[in-house]
């Protein structure tokens, strides 16, 4: 259609460019955000929806400024933008969580950076870049994954929370037993509860498959009477 050509052939900031622009960007942030909510990160849906629009404004005031006022000598398109990467790295670093041994949040906070730019892209009315790049990241976050954990991890990492009726389980031996059972270990943490005589430990694990984790839990309840409860973490 005519009128779409003539907006994306338009780069002044108009009603008609800042709502092509802001819709545009909309979509783009569900398609991200989607992908995070299907699998029940806590930044989902709305949080990256919110990101892609609100650096699409911040770039879009960005170009307004200096197309309003001419004379601005500080009017430079690039400082607020700039801006907006210095805020969102913050934002990425809020989702990133370090405990129980392991370092979780690492590629939410990655998308968070990523949506910001591809927002701003948006907003400068760089349309095909935009989302050719929400293509990519798509299929990194979908396309990318098997290949991952076949080649490198040969598995997927989870945290196993062990529950022991006493408080100097034999760390050692409860790795042993979930190694033989074909299963990768990493760093462990353990706190103890001297009231109740109990303790727990939480281990890095590398699984292939849920079954791989039921069998080892059976094996470690036999082997181990003192073992009362394990549990699975992603």
């Amino acid at each position: 259609m005519e009128w779409i050509r003539e907006i994306l052939c338009d780069n002044t900031v108009n009603a008609s460019t800042v709502t092509f622009r802001l819709l545009l960007s909309l979509i783009l942030g569900i398609i991200i955000g989607g992908e995070r909510g299907l699998r029940g990160r806590d930044a989902g849906l709305r949080t990256f929806t919110l990101i892609v629009l609100g650096s699409t404004v911040a770039m879009i005031l960005s170009i307004w400024i200096p197309q309003i006022y001419p004379n601005f000598l500080n009017g430079d398109p690039g400082r607020i933008a700039a801006q907006v990467i210095t805020g969102i790295g913050f934002l990425g670093a809020g989702a990133i969580v370090r405990g129980k041994g392991s370092i979780q949040g690492l590629t939410t906070a990655a998308c968070i950076w990523t949506s910001a730019v591809i927002g701003m892209a948006v907003g400068a009315g760089l349309y095909s870049g935009a989302i050719i790049a929400t293509a990519l990241t798509l299929f990194v976050l979908v396309g990318t994954e098997t290949f991952e954990q076949r080649v490198f991890h040969t598995g997927i990492n989870r945290i196993m929370t062990i529950g022991c009726a006493i408080t100097d389980p034999d760390v050692k031996e409860i790795k042993k037993i979930i190694e033989e059972c074909g299963i990768s270990t990493g760093g462990y943490t353990y706190s103890i509860n001297y009231e109740i005589e109990e303790c727990s430990i939480s281990l890095k694990v590398i699984i292939k498959s849920v079954e791989d984790t039921l069998a080892v839990s059976k094996i470690l309840k036999e082997r181990l009477p003192y073992i009362k409860s394990i549990n699975m973490v992603a």
